[in-house]
């Protein structure tokens, strides 16, 4: 019926009125951040059972051991007073892909980390679930090859065994492999009693799921994700998001913010709803009777713990910014982010990429190069020049190495492979700027970079 954004919810929901014969639709799916999908989940339900009504006619269910036949049971069945009825599957996993196990993975270990254990033992029975695995084979020294990688278990193994042991010791299941998405898509299609409604919650969807699309068509479905990149677009995105949550908690509580306050805020956390949250709880308290919010309060109170990229450091590197490059370096290495050989081979790629820049403006073509222009002009004028200038690159190591090449067997000197220049650099159809990729690469890849990162510097 319809797809909204978690901001929409309130516009969506005037749209909706039942005594003109308009009604929520019997299914409803929210999806996305933890804190966001709880906020949308109570707002549903303040809609469709106001006041006492949430104590009779309302069903929770776990979706992380939760059958899809007792589940539509429950959908089926009448409530003790009539009226609406509203069963919530909670962590729904129908929506997930097998490929998603790999991420349930890593999920169940963050909350491990978090101390969270019912949390993290949800997700990974979810994910053994997707690779048929039961609870004993997981147990199992010899377990599949396919867990191990999964969990990154060459890093670190213990906090796997230890959240084994207690799914064990709780009597905690793998659920079964049914076809659940199967049963709920025949459910939706036959139809539920009228006034009933079925709100399912997940963190993630694959949307190339049948279910999915019968969803879209006939139920209402609620995005509350947030781009996770570092790209503009998406750091706006997340401080939108942080923003609104801080605006609202801070009205509840009738503190305020400064924009210092939020910022070093928001750099002690990084995008973490959940950590964001707990902070500013723990600000709140101890502003006390104070109205205002300071910088210095996020810096007596918060222990920094967000995680930065690679390119912050590198950024500063280029940047010639000792302090920032070291406080980078400092919480790369500090939380574990990197190995030290990582960040070693991140410096060397960065300044072998500010060498070929540099010998690239020293040329003719180099010319087109200003500092400080805009990038639509970069694209026009100097993204040839450097198509040129790697071609010509790429044209004068392969002379040199057929040069130097040894004569093979037959006396004729071996032709090189197609796409690869000489010494096994990437030629401009595969890595692009070849002169950025001189000498041996680092075994871990920080990204492509190109000349088009460093204009204006």
């Amino acid at each position: 019926m319809v797809e909204i954004a978690h901001h929409e919810l309130d516009a969506a929901l005037s749209r909706f009125d039942p005594a003109a014969g308009s009604a929520l639709p019997a299914a409803i799916l929210v999806y996305g951040e933890e804190l966001i999908v709880q906020t949308v989940l109570e707002r549903l339900l303040d809609t469709l059972l106001p006041g006492a009504r949430q104590s009779l006619n309302f069903e929770a269910i776990d979706g992380g051991t939760a059958e899809m036949g007792d589940v539509l049971g429950r959908m089926n069945t009448f409530s003790l007073l009539p009226g609406t009825k509203v069963v919530l599957l909670k962590g729904a996993r129908i929506f997930h892909a097998r490929d998603d196990a790999a991420r349930l993975l890593s999920q169940a270990r963050s909350a491990c980390a978090e101390k969270d254990l019912p949390r993290a033992a949800r997700s990974l029975l979810s994910a053994l679930s997707q690779l048929h695995l039961s609870l004993e084979e997981a147990l199992l020294p010899e377990r599949s090859a396919s867990l191990m990688s999964s969990a990154e278990a060459e890093e670190e193994e213990g906090w796997l065994d230890a959240l084994l042991g207690y799914c064990r010791e709780n009597d905690l299941a793998v659920p079964p492999a049914a076809d659940s998405a199967g049963m709920l898509q025949r459910a939706l299609e036959k139809g539920f009693p009228s006034g009933h409604h079925l709100i399912l919650t997940t963190d993630g969807v694959d949307r190339r799921r049948s279910i999915y699309s019968v969803l879209s068509r006939a139920g209402l479905i609620v995005d509350c994700s947030v781009p996770r990149g570092e790209s503009k677009a998406d750091r706006e995105a997340q401080a939108a998001v942080l923003g609104a949550h801080a605006r609202t908690a801070l009205a509840a509580r009738r503190k305020s913010m400064d924009r210092g306050a939020f910022e070093a805020l928001c750099d002690m956390t990084g995008f973490n709803l959940g950590t964001f949250a707990n902070n500013l709880e723990m600000l709140i308290a101890h502003a006390g009777e104070r109205r205002e919010i300071t910088a210095e309060d996020v810096a007596a109170v918060l222990t920094r713990t967000k995680k930065d990229p690679i390119f912050a450091f590198t950024d500063a590197l280029t940047d010639r910014k000792l302090s920032s490059a070291l406080f980078f370096l400092g919480s790369l290495l500090g939380g574990g982010e990197i190995h030290p050989l990582q960040a070693l081979a991140a410096m060397a790629n960065q300044v072998r990429r500010l060498l070929a820049v540099k010998d690239f403006t020293a040329t003719p073509g180099g010319a087109a190069w200003q500092p400080g222009m805009n990038f639509p002009l970069f694209q026009k004028r100097v993204v040839p020049a450097v198509t040129g200038y790697d071609r010509e690159l790429l044209n004068r190591l392969e002379a040199w190495e057929s040069v130097l090449a040894p004569p093979s067997p037959g006396g004729k000197k071996k032709k090189k492979a197609p796409g690869r220049a000489p010494g096994g650099y990437p030629s401009a159809q595969r890595g692009g700027f070849s002169a950025q990729n001189l000498g041996p690469q680092p075994a871990v890849d920080f990204g492509a970079g190109s000349v088009a990162d460093m204009r204006g510097r």
